[in-house]
């Protein structure tokens, strides 16, 4: 799979193509944005199995340099987190042409599929396990950086945070500009996720008629839980916005600690 000896990744070499190797045939193409493809796929053995398959094409030029360390950075991220709410990474290597990791396929679709029918029992269930994900990843001094409904995949009435693209391991010192750099980012990236389960809608492409704070202060009730957890969220000093500790906190206090005792392990 992808092995780890003295706290560097092996990255297996191959001499084949990557559904040569797994088994698999191409079933479609779901994302094409050179250098990186991501291919929906399937077993030849079992065709009930689908898997997904990112790459990451080499072309022998500077470029190839930078992919590799953009897919390594990835990789080094993926292979280190374990979690129920965390999406995970199957086997990777290099390949002929490319740079390659096999994850999961979930049939249900990202979190933005589903914003037009969210009732409030599973937008608050969704909304405490991405914050045990959130905590999880904070945790162990990784930022996301790229939180977002398209993002978040759905399977069996639970969340999977996705594509670490973006994401990145961060210093050990706790400073302010480690935490804009990633934590704090990543707490107003999960206020406007939260905005989106809230009001049925992904902001980051439909035309919002009025500033999302706007819509809190006009459409929420001043006593409500969501529009404290949005305004803290949503506040634009990032000194001053929550972070993950500080947010649960106030979740504990309020009508989500049912499902925040549920999630204490994780």
């Amino acid at each position: 799979m992808y092995p780890m000896k003295r706290n560097t990744l092996e990255l297996r070499k191959y001499q084949e193509d990557a559904c040569h190797v797994y088994n698999f045939e191409v079933d479609k193409l779901l994302h094409n944005h050179f250098p990186v493809k991501v291919f929906q796929v399937r077993s030849k053995q079992d065709r009930n199995v689908k898997k997904v398959i990112k790459a990451f094409f080499k072309d022998n030029t500077d470029v190839e340099n930078k992919v590799a360390k953009h897919f390594l950075s990835e990789v080094a991220v993926l292979a280190t987190v374990r979690h129920p709410y965390i999406m995970g990474m199957d086997s990777m290597g290099s390949f002929p042409r490319y740079f390659a990791y096999v994850m999961p396929f979930y049939e249900e679709g990202t979190l933005t599929k589903v914003l037009p029918s969210m009732h409030q029992e599973m937008s608050d269930e969704y909304f405490v396990q991405l914050c045990a994900a959130v905590n999880y990843l904070h945790n162990k001094k990784v930022a996301h950086r790229d939180l977002k409904t398209d993002n978040i995949l759905i399977t069996e009435k639970k969340v999977l945070i996705a594509d670490f693209g973006l994401s990145d391991i961060l210093p050990t010192e706790d400073t302010m500009a480690t935490k804009r750099k990633g934590t704090v980012c990543d707490m107003f990236a999960l206020g406007v996720v939260y905005w989106c389960m809230v009001f049925k809608v992904n902001v980051l492409s439909h035309e919002i008629e009025e500033p999302m704070m706007e819509t809190v202060s006009n459409r929420l009730s001043p006593s409500s839980i969501d529009r404290l957890i949005l305004t803290n969220l949503l506040e634009y000093n990032p000194a001053e916005r929550l972070s993950i500790f500080e947010l649960l906190f106030l979740m504990e206090e309020s009508c989500f600690s049912h499902r925040i005792a549920k999630l204490k392990d994780y």
